[in-house]
């Protein structure tokens, strides 16, 4: 059994949420999006990446016959089939939207998908939203940020410190809205009961440390009252941009 909430706010300083959450339920199916570009289009590409994974994995949570526009690979598991055509979709509807409207030419977004199967959690993402797990009052990041700073960070080129304030550390990689096939590498991790897992937007973790993210989450209250309190934390100390949080607790 899965409890969920979540929270999304603009933050402090702009105008237009461009982060964009589905909890599907039903699916245990749960996205998190962050969208890149002018005024409007990242907004827009957020909800169309989100949207077309979630339909993609709410087809294949359903027994019928299905077409696989990517082909089907017998050598991974189903959910990793799954989730990797329905970032490929994400990414070909962003594109190709891109190209037929001038106003959307550009737009991007980070894509962070979870998918709760049994006793597993599944799990795929496309630049720097992030996913946690919390378990016995130990906090660890399962995700790894698609940035340029995490890429100098791995290649030693940079300090850990450096790296908190480098002038490059929102620039990603990888996003959705890239032209050609966008191949992603989808995780698995056995869950116990008691484990919170939490995906959030950057808008969270760069105001945020992830000791303090511990010591909240490991405190007293609801997963609404959790998530109000993280975002608040987020604003309080600068909340230059918007912030979201899902917390995702297995029973």
């Amino acid at each position: 059994m899965i409890s969920c909430a979540a929270l999304s706010d603009v933050g402090r300083r702009r105008q237009v949420n461009q982060d964009f959450l589905i909890l599907n339920e039903t699916s245990a199916l749960y996205v998190l999006s962050d969208g890149m570009g002018g005024h409007s289009s990242g907004e827009v590409a957020a909800r169309v990446a989100a949207s077309a994974l979630n339909d993609f994995v709410t087809m294949a949570n359903e027994p019928q016959e299905m077409t696989w526009p990517f082909g089907y690979s017998t050598a991974i598991p189903y959910e990793h089939n799954v989730l990797k055509t329905g970032v490929s979709l994400a990414n070909l509807r962003v594109t190709h939207l891109a190209e037929l409207e001038e106003q959307y030419a550009g737009m991007g977004s980070t894509l962070l998908a979870v998918w709760i199967r049994g006793e597993k959690v599944f799990y795929c993402y496309v630049g720097d939203s992030r996913l946690y797990l919390l378990r016995d009052r130990q906090f660890r990041q399962l995700s790894e940020d698609e940035t340029l700073v995490q890429e100098l960070l791995r290649r030693g080129v940079i300090t850990r410190e450096e790296a908190k304030q480098h002038q490059m550390r929102h620039v990603v990689t990888r996003a959705i809205g890239m032209r050609g096939r966008l191949d992603v590498e989808v995780r698995e991790h056995q869950l116990r009961t008691g484990d919170l897992l939490l995906m959030c937007s950057d808008g969270l973790t760069d105001r945020l440390a992830d000791s303090e993210l511990c010591q909240k989450l490991t405190g007293e209250g609801s997963l609404d009252e959790l998530c109000r309190i993280i975002v608040d934390s987020a604003n309080a100390a600068g909340g230059d941009d918007n912030v979201t949080a899902i917390l995702l607790r297995y029973e």
